[in-house]
C-alpha cells in the first residue's frame, strides 16, 4: 500500500529532525516516491546517470553478479538509511552495484547532481549532505573492521546488538552471504545465540 504525503512527512521529520518543513518539502521536490514489491529492482548494474535512494521504510540488498551469475550481497540497508554506489558518485565509472528490494520497501529515489545543487543552497541540507558522507565512511570502516577482527559469529551478534529489527525484514540466505558463510553454517550461529539467551 502507498504511503501518504502526510505518513512520508512524518517518516522524514523523524528520521531528517533537524530539518525544517520547508527543508523536507525542497528535498521532495528532487524525489520520486516508489512503493516496492519484495525482489523489485531498484537501480540497475551498468547505469551512467548518479542515482540514490532513501528507504522510508523496508529493507534493501545491493550485490555484485559475478561473471559466473552469482550474486553477492555487498550490503544490507533499512529504514532511514541512504543508499547509493558510491564509486559510481564520485567517479564516471558506470554503476557496478545492483539494489533490490528484499521485502516491501518504501524509497524515495533521486538524482544525485540534484541533490548536490540543493546542499549548495541550502545550509540544512547542505548539513545532511556531510552527515550521509560521514555516515557511509563509518558504516564502511566497521564493514573492514568486522571482516578483519570478528568471527562470523561475532558479526552476527553485533548486527543484533546494533539493529535487531534489521533482522526480522532479512531472509537467512542474504545475511549469510553477507557475512560469507553459508546458510548452514549461519543457521547453527543463530541457533549457539538462541540457546545462550535461554
Amino acid at each position: 500500500m502507498n504511503l501518504s504525503e502526510k505518513e512520508i512527512y512524518i517518516i522524514l521529520k523523524e528520521k531528517l529532525p533537524n530539518l525544517s518543513q520547508k527543508d523536507i518539502e525542497s528535498f521532495l521536490n528532487i524525489t520520486t516516491y516508489h512503493n516496492l514489491n519484495k525482489n523489485t529492482i531498484i537501480l540497475k548494474s551498468g547505469i551512467k546517470t548518479k542515482k540514490a535512494f532513501l528507504i522510508l521504510n523496508g529493507t534493501v540488498r545491493g550485490y555484485i553478479t559475478s561473471e559466473y551469475s552469482v550474486e553477492k550481497n555487498i550490503l544490507i540497508r533499512s529504514d532511514g538509511i541512504f543508499v547509493a554506489d558510491t564509486r559510481k558518485l564520485f567517479a564516471n565509472d558506470s554503476q557496478r552495484i545492483a539494489f533490490k528490494s528484499i521485502g516491501e520497501s518504501h524509497i524515495l529515489l533521486f538524482n544525485y547532481n540534484d541533490f548536490e545543487a540543493l546542499a549548495k543552497s541550502n545550509p540544512a541540507i547542505m548539513n545532511l549532505y556531510l552527515n550521509i558522507l560521514k555516515e557511509a565512511i563509518t558504516r564502511l570502516t566497521y564493514r573492514i573492521e568486522s571482516l578483519t577482527t570478528m568471527t562470523h559469529e561475532e558479526q552476527y551478534k553485533d548486527i543484533l546488538k546494533l539493529n535487531p529489527t534489521f533482522l526480522k525484514n532479512t531472509h537467512a540466505k542474504y545475511l549469510a552471504d553477507y557475512l560469507g558463510i553459508t546458510a548452514e553454517a549461519l543457521s547453527r550461529i543463530m541457533k549457539r545465540v538462541k540457546n545462550e539467551k535461554s
